[in-house]
């Protein structure tokens, strides 16, 4: 149990990611149902089934919950010596039980051929748990509002994300392009409404947890909302798209309804995404708790993001500070090259990054040019990468092998390793496909999605990768780095996915210009995380 209470952190926000998207996915069922299944008259059969995907949802779901629990309870147990019936009282065993019955409620409800009213019930006493369970919960001042807020902020990311996904199936069950037209109408109109709640919602919960400008751009917190806003922003230009398709599906229907899904699937993704930033949200403490020493002040950004020539200089490995002992007795700390307080450690931190930046960079440029009529050359771009993932995995963490004197297995208990290690992964499988991809040596169709895939999901992990760097603003000035690299890296995924999907069947004029847009997109988001990267500095 000790790497779980080493790693309780990163799994937290993992599952709770999971729950957040499980959730909205369990509850947007119900909605797409109500709102627009049955009224535009999908048959009894088709719509039986999706009631059966949102049971599924509902019942994973559920057991999600119950990891949550047993996780929290077994660090609360390991590390404050409470017992069982302690935690049994505790609010968020509670919270979390009834969280978990009513989900089980709603899986088997929808599974049965019962009335909407006990479904409807079930999901708003599944809503009020999850409430229980936020922020909006321990707050001392405004707490009815805060509740009310966040209970609309999550039922309009169900109605607009969560149900997405069956409006997807329910388009590709019917044939009847009447109803899908209907079904597409209704799904619209709901959208634009949960929209302008979940945007409300989310002013009136930033306003009390931020408090202030400062509050957005000097914090942790706030850094990561101002992610969350960045990839809101982009779901809403596909969402935009996705409005206007729908206003002409039904004089065009087969093309539009094709562009219809593929806008939608990265929508999708970048939703997702922004779930998971929503779930590191709850592990961080809201901007206007903050101490003003750990509060960046406007110089303080200006300054730290200031163009500064990269160095491409380090200090020899014993230079640098002393190994942190892997002791569950010795706070773990994330190390990003070493302490924030030791120069050597800090120029180490900045070569590393340096050097991956100018990597991703060239890739980035290369990537652009292949796009270009006759530069087949520049289609080898990927292979660069296949050099990041060595380098990351032989200098991100001194501490570990090769360099340091931690094992290579047992340095996969500390959670910052374990993602470097994942990174590099990630990096060396899509840099192979990609490259198979773009030379056309693989031959597998679903291999192209490889790279985007990856992408996506290492811009998504970044934001679960935290900096605990012991003291004032160190943690917020890491986050300041990493953040918007998150951001582009899961656009540059799903930007390159739309390009791939829109070449999956002959294009119109309009889908050729949605699919050259998005082919220069990705490859732009690249190169600016590696000029990024090259400005990184840690003083």
């Amino acid at each position: 149990m000790i790497w779980i209470v080493r790693d309780f952190d990163l799994l937290s926000v993992l599952l709770r990611a999971v729950s957040f998207a499980l959730e909205a996915l369990s509850f947007g069922g119900v909605f797409f149902l109500l709102v627009a299944a049955h009224p535009a008259g999908l048959s009894a059969g088709m719509q039986q089934r999706l009631r059966h995907v949102a049971g599924w949802f509902a019942l994973a779901l559920a057991v999600v919950q119950i990891l949550l629990i047993a996780i929290t309870s077994v660090v609360l147990m390991g590390g404050s010596g409470l017992g069982l019936r302690d935690l049994l009282s505790a609010s968020y065993f509670i919270s979390g039980s009834i969280f978990t019955l009513s989900a089980l409620a709603m899986f088997l409800l929808l599974r049965a051929r019962i009335g909407v009213i006990p479904t409807v019930a079930a999901a708003l006493i599944a809503l009020g748990a999850s409430i229980a369970l936020s922020h909006a919960a321990s707050r001392m001042d405004h707490r009815p509002l805060l509740l009310a807020l966040t209970a609309v902020h999550h039922l309009g990311m169900a109605a607009w994300i969560g149900a997405l996904p069956f409006l997807l199936m329910a388009l590709k069950l019917s044939r009847d392009p009447a109803i899908a037209h209907a079904m597409a109408r209704r799904f619209s109109a709901m959208a634009i409404v949960s929209v302008v709640a979940l945007i409300l919602a989310g002013a009136g919960l930033s306003w009390f947890y931020v408090g202030s400008w400062q509050g957005l751009y000097g914090t942790s917190y706030g850094i990561l909302l101002s992610s969350k806003m960045a990839l809101t922003l982009l779901m809403l230009a596909l969402g935009a798209g996705n409005y206007y398709l729908v206003r002409g599906v039904e004089s065009n229907p087969s093309p539009l309804l094709f562009r219809l899904r593929r806008f939608s699937e990265a929508e999708l993704g970048l939703a997702f995404t922004v779930l998971l930033a929503a779930a590191s949200l709850t592990a961080q403490s809201p901007s206007v708790d903050e101490l003003p020493q750990n509060t960046l002040v406007g110089h303080d950004v200006v300054q730290r993001m200031e163009w500064r020539w990269p160095s491409f200089h380090t200090p020899a490995f014993a230079q640098l500070a002393p190994p942190t002992p892997l002791s569950i007795a010795v706070p773990e700390a994330a190390f990003t090259g070493g302490s924030i307080s030791d120069a050597n450690d800090r120029a180490w931190s900045e070569y590393n990054h340096h050097w991956a930046g100018l990597i991703v960079l060239l890739a980035g440029l290369l990537a652009l040019v292949s796009r270009l009529p006759g530069q087949a050359w520049a289609r080898n771009w990927p292979l660069l990468f296949l050099g990041l993932a060595v380098f990351i995995l032989l200098r991100a963490d001194p501490e570990c092998w090769p360099l340091g004197p931690r094992p290579f297995w047992a340095s996969f208990t500390a959670p910052d390793v374990l993602e470097h290690r994942l990174y590099a992964f990630l990096i060396a499988a899509f840099a192979f496909f990609e490259w198979g991809v773009e030379n056309g040596r693989l031959r597998w169709p679903r291999a192209r999605f490889i790279f985007p895939a990856l992408c996506a999901a290492g811009g998504a992990l970044l934001l679960t990768h935290t900096h605990n760097l012991g003291e004032g603003t160190d943690e917020v000035f890491a986050e300041l780095s990493h953040t918007p690299i998150a951001v582009l890296g899961a656009a540059a995924g799903w930007g390159r996915w739309l390009e791939l999907r829109l070449g999956d069947s002959p294009a119109d004029a309009e889908q050729a210009r949605a699919r050259r847009l998005a082919s220069w997109f990705w490859p732009a988001c690249l190169i600016v995380i590696g000029l990024l990267l090259l400005n990184y500095r840690e003083s």
